[in-house]
């Protein structure tokens, strides 16, 4: 890439102020610095521009990014000097400072060489003698950077492809230990209960002991029959693959309503709302996991669930009238459950917003594409 050669060590003539020295001036000649000397001390090439592109002025880093002495540019046009163009580099920021009187700031990649520079432009309160403003511009090389950026973001992206692949593999397991836990454990139990049963009612009623014995046991396996259902239930409820999400989110709901006497509404639109397994299994696990922040720390006595379907997405709406959230809490790095509900829409092709304030409670909003 062509880069702008380093002008003279002080303005031209052309470019000093035709003004007293102002406050920064005279500081500086107290200090014994010139100009000069600062631009000199940076590792990227500067220079000063007037808005028609004219340099006036550039440091002596130019020297090993251009091979040109920077006295060789002073009064030589800015895009033929760095980008070898006769009319400015299509993301050159001049033109935009000069029109907003501010900062402008932009990477791009010179076509010239094919690398990526950052381009700076930014207004001084110096003018030329003519009364045209002065503006500081630095240019430096970032693709080192720009392609330790691509790589992490490949990473990333890797990350996310194993970690979407890790909850698949992760989800069939609570599939199969769910079916298994159900059908092999929950009806050996079953078979013992009723054996049970049937040996109560031939035991004589003379042997008290055993009699009550027997009563215990009974109700020891009717309560594990009942966690093997709460168990199966909570790795993955029938009624997701049965019934379909809508039905399968509102038996959640009542059961989340029953066990913490939280008061809980559920509203699906249209009614019977059924979606593919993946998207189906992603709704219900991220009102799962929003449930579950709501017991552990939101303090709430009412929640409200809400499911609904338009032309192209699906979204679902969890508030609560709880303590509130704080920002903090929501960029928390180490609130995996929240990482998790954003990972789970973002697989999809969707997002997770969260919302909320101190004392006027949660708010969490999940949107997926359809298809």
């Amino acid at each position: 890439m062509k880069r702008p050669t380093q002008a003279s060590e002080d303005l031209s003539p052309k470019a000093k102020r035709a003004e007293e020295p102002s406050c920064t001036q005279a500081a500086d000649a107290d200090l014994g610095l010139r100009v000069s000397d600062v631009l000199d001390a940076l590792p990227f090439y500067v220079l000063l521009l007037d808005e028609h592109h004219q340099i006036l002025q550039a440091n002596s880093a130019v020297r090993e990014h251009l091979g040109l002495d920077p006295e060789a540019i002073v009064g030589k046009y800015c895009p033929q000097v760095v980008h070898g163009l006769d009319e400015p580099w299509y993301a050159c920021p001049l033109e935009e400072a000069v029109e907003k009187g501010m900062a402008v700031e932009r990477e791009a990649v010179d076509q010239a060489s094919g690398r990526w520079i950052r381009s700076a432009v930014y207004p001084t309160a110096s003018l030329t003698p003519d009364g045209g403003r002065i503006y500081f511009h630095t240019v430096s090389d970032i693709t080192d950077a720009k392609q330790v950026e691509d790589q992490l973001r490949a990473s990333r992206e890797q990350l996310r492809e194993l970690s979407r692949h890790l909850e698949s593999v992760r989800e069939e397991e609570r599939t199969s230990m769910a079916r298994e836990i159900h059908d092999e454990l929950g009806q050996t139990l079953t078979a013992l209960k009723i054996d049970l049963s049937w040996l109560a009612k031939r035991l004589p009623h003379e042997q008290q002991s055993l009699v009550e014995k027997t009563e215990s046991m009974y109700e020891l396996v009717d309560r594990a029959i009942q966690t093997v259902k709460r168990i199966s239930t909570e790795l993955r409820p029938g009624a997701l693959d049965d019934l379909g999400l809508a039905d399968a989110m509102e038996w959640q709901i009542q059961d989340f309503g029953k066990r913490t006497d939280i008061k809980s509404t559920f509203s699906a639109r249209p009614e019977g709302i059924v979606l593919d397994r993946e998207r189906s299994t992603a709704v219900f696990r991220v009102c799962q996991e929003a449930l579950t922040n709501i017991v552990r720390h939101a303090k709430a006595t009412r929640v409200s669930v809400s499911l609904r379907t338009g032309p192209n997405r699906v979204s679902l709406k969890i508030s609560d009238n709880g303590q509130g959230i704080e920002e903090s809490q929501i960029l928390d790095p180490t609130a995996f459950g929240l990482i998790g509900m954003r990972e789970r829409a973002r697989y999809l092709g969707g997002e997770v917003r969260i919302s909320g304030a101190p004392g006027k409670g949660t708010l969490v909003v999940m949107s997926i594409p359809l298809v």
